[in-house]
């Protein structure tokens, strides 16, 4: 045995690097660890051999004891770096191990795992090895499955996607690592596909807004059989074929099962055209929200559905929500847009107005709610009220597309038509419609200046106010009344009386005489 002091420090896990001695161990952990690393993308399989080697040499390590002390193990005084090492290099083959059975088990082939996962794993494992010490923080190592860099997982969602595989245990968080250029353009070298060409792509989401009462349901079944069939919609509009999911939460499914066949019928389109394409799924009575959908969600398969329609929107807002508040509809819209990458399908929101005139607002402003809700969507429709009764104008922002002309829709129960022949310039000014005065009779002829004096002046003198209160029981308003009084004079069909000058003026359909006497009464 040595004469050097033995020391009491077993450093054969994680401590925080606050002496010299910890920080000479924790960087000879790493180091062992990193190199270990970076032999694992040439294995051919789980190396468990190489596993049960290491953690021999592990325990001929903590064997080593030189001696106890009241039952504690002392050690030499260089034990704590050769522990570190042989525990980085144990734990790197664990796992590795454990990565690349994960990655095996949901269908990647040794290939796939070794020289993409694996050599991703290992550059991300020589970048953690050269990272600073903190006395404050034990950084564990990365694993292979957990926290994948952007590039390896673009090269494992691209041959995850050529070899079909659907299983959820591969990663879905949001990547908001940045890429190169280049990397984005070889990565993303295409929009996605069209559901709605002009309007609406896969992972997309479009706000679908209306008046109430404005038939938004027959509408939405509408697109949505369009879609299910691969028939443009509205005769307008060209869709690709997939299935469509409606999610309902105003209907009762009675009430779906006696709409859907009337838009059927008005389209030609068969039961065997669409039975098993489109879907419904009636909440009413069950309610659920925007973030209780992800459960519901969990039951979907991805690319299940290349549509989902949710109708209405509004009763999908949490109940501690304010739609008028636009971080917590940005909040809402960011799990739309979460649920849509998920599952890889596009999101109809159909949803109401505001109220007031809406012929003077930009397409963005119309709609009930935060603005950020026509921020937040990639196409914004908007439907408004033609000034000829029974037609709508259909408009629409969008991300991805180019502009949009508006088109005229008429209303043809069950369905709206596009009208041609209508101009969609001319969209109804609400503010200035006023109700309409019954039309007065034929006999009841207007109120002249004669016909006023004959009435209510007569040739016994009158006070202005008997006259003006006769003609307001009449129908005539004061100043209307006042008014034919004037013009009465003015026409010498009316004179003033003048009496004493404490006596208010009269006015008689005869002149005043020179020397007149006091009336009668």
């Amino acid at each position: 045995m040595d004469e050097i002091t033995p020391t009491r420090i077993y450093n054969d896990g994680p401590c925080f690097p606050r002496t010299t001695l910890a920080v000479e161990a924790e960087k000879a952990y790493r180091d062992w660890f990193a190199k270990t690393a970076m032999g694992v993308p040439d294995w051919k399989q789980p190396n468990r051999t190489l596993f049960r080697e290491l953690m021999l040499a592990r325990d001929s390590v903590r064997a080593k004891a030189v001696g106890g002390d009241h039952g504690v193990c002392l050690f030499r005084p260089d034990h704590p770096i050769d522990a570190s090492m042989a525990r980085g290099r144990a734990q790197a083959v664990w796992i590795a191990i454990e990565g690349w059975e994960h990655f095996s088990a949901i269908g990647f082939d040794t290939r796939t795992i070794g020289t993409i996962a694996m050599r991703g794993w290992n550059t991300r494992v020589q970048r953690w090895a050269k990272g600073l010490l903190r006395p404050d923080k034990i950084d564990m190592p990365p694993r292979p499955h957990e926290d994948i860099d952007s590039d390896t997982q673009d090269q494992l969602d691209e041959i995850r996607d050529l070899l079909k595989l659907t299983d959820d245990k591969l990663p879905r968080a949001a990547d908001i690592r940045p890429r190169s250029l280049r990397r984005l353009l070889d990565r993303f070298p295409l929009l996605k596909r069209p559901i709605i060409h002009g309007l609406l792509r896969a992972g997309k989401t479009m706000n679908v807004i209306a008046p109430p009462k404005v038939d938004k349901s027959w509408l939405a079944s509408d697109m949505a059989l369009s879609v299910a069939t691969g028939r443009p919609w509205l005769g307008w509009f060209d869709t690709e074929r997939g299935d469509v999911l409606i999610i309902d939460n105003e209907l009762h499914p009675t009430t779906s099962a006696n709409r859907i066949p009337k838009v059927m019928d008005a389209r030609g389109i068969t039961p065997d055209d669409v039975a098993d394409h489109l879907f419904v799924s009636n909440l009413r009575g069950n309610l659920k929200d925007i973030r209780s959908l992800g459960q519901y969600f969990d039951h979907v398969f991805e690319n299940r559905f290349k549509m989902i329609v949710i109708d209405a929107f509004y009763r999908m807002l949490p109940a501690d929500s304010d739609e008028n508040d636009n971080a917590a509809m940005a909040s809402v819209y960011n799990t739309i847009d979460r649920y849509a990458e998920m599952l890889g399908s596009a999101f109809v929101l159909i949803h109401h107005t505001s109220k007031g005139n809406q012929s003077f607002k930009s397409i963005t402003d119309v709609g009930a709610g935060a603005g950020s809700q026509a921020r937040a969507t990639d196409s914004h429709l908007v439907l408004r009220p033609h000034e000829q009764d029974g037609a709508i104008v259909l408009d629409a922002a969008v991300r991805s597309w180019p502009p949009v002309d508006p088109v005229c829709l008429r209303w043809n129960f069950p369905v709206w038509d596009v009208e041609m022949e209508l101009d969609p310039t001319n969209l109804r000014n609400e503010s200035r419609r006023r109700k309409t005065k019954p039309d007065k009779p034929a006999d009841v002829p207007e109120w002249t200046a004669e016909r006023f004096a004959d009435a209510f002046v007569g040739v016994e003198p009158k006070p202005t106010v008997v006259i003006t209160t006769e003609a307001k029981e009449a129908g005539l308003s004061e100043r209307r009344a006042s008014t034919l009084l004037k013009q009465a004079e003015a026409t010498g069909l009316a004179h003033r009386w003048r009496f004493a000058p404490n006596k208010p003026i009269q006015y008689s359909t005869q002149p005043q005489p020179a020397t007149p006497s006091e009336p009668t009464g």
